[in-house]
């Protein structure tokens, strides 16, 4: 230990090599850069979980098409829907667009105003025009999407988008 200016300081072994202090401590930057990086990490995954949680409305839907008119290109389809609203508050459905990335969405005729209580389930009948192709797809096994704009008891506005699932026979259908 040869060369040390002060008989105070200490000096600093890593990975079996000496190392002399001048006043300060070298910091191993390979160590310092992992750890900096999982905290960053951690805190991103923390707030992108906490934003996912704060932006995913639980509502589920099911659909059933009640009467279908060919229109040429077009299909003039009048939709049950039957939404479960699994949160925790009440939502109150504004609006429903039929969504399909191939085709720009389609709103219903009027506006709607459908309280969704936490828990419960509501129905709601809607009519739409939409591409035959479409709708072929539909009874092919394609699920059709929906953007529901809801708003909730505080008067914060949410639009969500869910799939729909085939509503199952009914008895005596």
């Amino acid at each position: 230990m040869t060369g040390l200016a002060d008989p105070w300081q200490q000096p600093v072994i890593n990975k079996g090599r000496l190392y002399e202090t001048g006043g300060s401590v070298h910091v191993n930057h390979r160590i310092f850069r992992n750890h900096y990086c999982l905290a960053v990490t951690l805190l991103l995954f923390g707030l992108g979980a906490q934003c996912a949680t704060a932006g995913n409305v639980p509502v589920t839907g099911s659909y059933e098409v009640i009467e279908k008119a060919d229109l040429g290109s077009q299909t003039k389809i009048l939709l049950r829907l039957h939404l479960t609203n699994h949160g925790q508050g009440v939502l109150y459905l504004q609006k429903i667009l039929l969504w399909d990335f191939g085709h720009p969405p389609s709103a219903g005729p009027h506006a709607l105003a459908i309280a969704l209580h936490s828990g419960a389930s509501e129905d709601a009948t809607q009519e739409f025009v939409i591409p035959q192709l479409q709708f072929h797809q539909w009874q092919r096994g394609l699920r059709p999407r929906v953007a529901l704009d809801l708003q909730t008891a505080t008067g914060a506005r949410i639009t969500q988008a869910i799939r729909l699932d085939r509503a199952p026979a009914r008895k005596g259908e």
